[in-house]
């Protein structure tokens, strides 16, 4: 039976004049598990969008039966993340449904266990990898149970075991009656399929059964693209180990904030000039951490990272490192940096992007706001490339692609490499693996296996020595926007103190007490006493003296020029003693006590709000304030409503704060920001971010629009 139907369907995106999707129909029945395949660029997204109702068609129909539900995993994982705890992320969707409170408890713990994420249910959302988030994204939609689940490249960043797992699960779904349509180029993912649906510049070419399609060599090479030749790694140790070393790692330890779970422990491996090496290991293992390292946007613990200078990096997350507003004027950023301008500029940009097939004269002016994903990724590749670094790290560089640029992408690399250059680049794909020189394997932040070191050649000693690279002092704001992102979304803490152990509406009713009662009182005993209680009560929620008296020394400066605007202006009382009279200002004893009272009552106020919120996380804050207010639904006020507006609320300022932190890595790879010293140095630092962080933060508001339509907020 057909559930849903698609009839000529078109889409033709604002501002543009090829439709993205032209003239498309076809029927999706009830328990099909159909993939929708095709290259870059095809339609693809656009069709799943179209039926999800997340974009309205410039012409066609879309019909869809009753009664069916459809959840869909975006292909960019972080734009579908709501909460910043991990199992409260999974929850949303329930509770949006409404489901009685056992049952949104049973459905996150069940969802969490299918993607392997269980063990990390209370983590914060934005200190997962981006391949755990992925998980996280389709645990989200699982939790709503619907009776359509469409898949955007939903497994592209996941290690073959977790990919596995998937599939696995998938086919159970479908078997109990669910309908599953996977939009992928991922030849593993199309086998898993009853069905395929081709789809190539917004047209079909092909609707069938996937046996056919997969006995079709000239349909199937289309998506899978050249098959990439596997390198006999014990000969290329051969030709490699003799070579000039260009980078290396000795003795490198990193954790993140003294979490050992996610860690790098005695990193150790040279690099040779003009060697092909592939890093591999499970999602979460260390990879990213490895690359981020070496590119000198994390500084190591201890060991040494050494190099004759930092090498270049494409990030993991393509979307989120691109930020110009057209695609030549994205790739030309680092370059420019380096003064480059003029006819060189423009060669060296139409170059880079014509060797990731993204045509210079065809592409120079699109928006990248109307680029696919995989386009995108190739753009992010030419900015890097463009730099022409002797060492170039690329961080998942096929993810997300089709078979014909995967193959072309990984043969750039080669021709990197046969050039001359130093390359490193992480995946998840036995091809990609294999075609490599070598292959470092990470697991749990160690190095297991290194086929350079398993070949039976004895290591020489270089003659070259390399320089220790020290990180540029800009790190810094990197590192304090990680923190503030991990801390914003609301992370359980280590140790509890004993304000953890009350109820979150008594926690909210205990801060309020304090903190009017700090600013209601009038006489200096009673000022004093609740600056007294403040200090407690910081003490109880484990917010230190030493912090607590850094605040304090914080808004010092501040409240000092309040209390002259209030010796000038607040009245003396008549007949006071006069210390000074300079005309206009008069120093009297009630003066100076009202200044002090204002110095202490804000100190109490200050306490009280920074206690607070470091013991009060997110979650907590709205489970208190949802109880506070539930009255109100006695008397008809939507109060879920202003519940759920706020929990975005707190969502969306650490996606902004982590969406700042990725453009100044950006910024800092493409040569920006690496001299900042002095005051006005970091001011000068902080401008390039402006225009950058609008257009992204009107780009994650809509993607968090249609994350919590997808997830049934009505």
């Amino acid at each position: 039976m057909s559930i849903i139907s698609v009839s000529q369907l078109k889409y033709i995106y604002p501002g543009t004049n090829n439709p993205a999707v032209d003239g498309v129909s076809f029927e999706i029945n009830e328990g099909d598990y159909c993939a929708i395949v095709g290259a870059n660029g095809s339609g693809k997204s656009t069709v799943a969008r179209l039926i999800c109702n997340l974009l309205s068609p410039s012409e066609g129909r879309i019909s869809i039966s009753k009664d069916i539900s459809i959840g869909m995993v975006f292909q960019s994982p972080k734009d579908q993340i709501v909460s910043g705890i991990v199992s409260r992320d999974t929850a949303f969707g329930p509770q949006n449904l409404k489901l009685p409170k056992s049952e949104i408890e049973l459905r996150t713990i069940e969802c969490l266990n299918i993607v392997d994420l269980l063990q990390k249910a209370n983590y914060s959302s934005m200190a997962l990898s981006l391949g755990q988030t992925q998980k996280l994204a389709l645990s989200g939609i699982l939790a709503i149970w619907p009776k359509v689940i469409i898949l955007d490249e939903a497994v592209a960043m996941l290690d073959p075991a977790a990919r596995k797992s998937i599939f696995d699960f998938l086919k159970y779904w479908n078997r109990h009656g669910n309908t599953v349509i996977h939009i992928t180029h991922d030849i593993d993912a199309i086998k898993e399929s009853k069905r395929v649906i081709g789809l190539e510049k917004g047209t079909m070419f092909f609707d069938g059964k996937t046996t056919d399609f997969l006995n079709n060599k000239k349909h199937l090479l289309h998506i899978t693209g050249p098959e990439l030749p596997a390198v006999d790694k014990k000969k290329a140790a051969a030709k490699i180990i003799k070579k000039e070393t260009s980078f290396a790692f000795k003795n490198v330890f990193y954790c993140y904030d003294n979490d050992d779970k996610s860690s790098v422990k005695n990193v150790n491996f040279k690099l040779k000039k003009g060697s092909l090496t592939a890093l591999t290991g499970p999602s979460g293992a260390g990879k990213s951490t490895i690359l981020e390292l070496a590119a000198g946007l994390l500084k190591p613990d201890s060991g040494e990272v050494t190099g004759r200078d930092f090498p270049s990096l494409a990030l993991q997350n393509s979307s989120d490192a691109v930020f110009e507003t057209f695609a030549a004027d994205d790739v030309a950023f680092g370059l420019i940096n380096k003064g480059i301008k003029g006819d060189e500029l423009k060669l060296r940009v139409k170059a880079a992007m014509d060797s990731v097939n993204l045509s210079f004269d065809e592409y120079k002016d699109k928006p990248v706001s109307r680029m696919s994903g995989g386009e995108l990724r190739r753009l992010a590749l030419a900015g890097i490339i463009v730099l022409d670094k002797d060492v170039m790290l690329f961080d998942e560089p096929t993810a997300g692609l089709d078979g014909k640029s995967k193959y072309d992408v990984m043969k750039l690399l080669r021709s990197l490499a046969d050039s001359g250059k130093t390359i490193l680049y992480s995946t998840h794909n036995h091809a990609e693996a294999a075609f490599a020189d070598r292959e470092i394997t990470i697991k749990q932040g160690v190095i297991e296996k290194d086929t350079l070191y398993d070949a039976d050649y004895s290591v020489a000693q270089d003659k070259n020595t390399l320089d220790v690279l020290e990180p540029p002092p800009v790190i810094n704001m990197l590192k304090s926007f990680r923190h503030s992102a991990v801390a914003l979304s609301g992370a359980k803490r280590k140790r509890k103190y004993p304000v953890d152990f009350i109820h979150p509406s008594l926690r909210f009713i205990l801060f309020m007490g304090i903190f009017v009662c700090a600013l209601a009182f009038k006489s200096f005993l009673g000022i004093g006493t609740m600056l007294a209680v403040s200090v407690v009560y910081s003490l109880l929620c484990g917010f230190s003296l030493k912090k607590y008296a850094k605040n304090c020394i914080k808004v010092l400066p501040y409240l000092l020029i309040i209390a002259v605007f209030q010796l000038i202006f607040h009245p003396a009382v008549p007949g006071e003693v006069e210390y000074i009279n300079w005309g206009w200002f008069v120093l009297t004893p009630s003066k100076l006590l009202f200044s002090l009272a204002t110095l202490l009552r804000t100190w109490a106020a200050l306490g009280c709000i920074s206690a607070f919120f470091v013991s009060t996380p997110e979650y907590d804050f709205i489970e208190g304030l949802r109880v506070i207010l539930k009255p109100f639904e006695l008397i008809k006020i939507p109060v879920r409503y202003f519940v759920v507006i706020l929990e975005i609320i707190f969502r969306f300022i650490p996606i902004l704060v982590d969406e700042a932190g990725v453009i100044v890595k950006t910024q800092i790879l493409r040569g920006a920001m690496r001299k900042t010293k002095g005051k006005l140095s970091r001011i000068k630092a902080f401008m390039p971010l402006i225009v950058p962080l609008v257009i992204q933060t009107i780009k994650k508001a809509e993607a968090l629009s249609d994350a919590i339509i997808i997830r049934c907020f009505r």
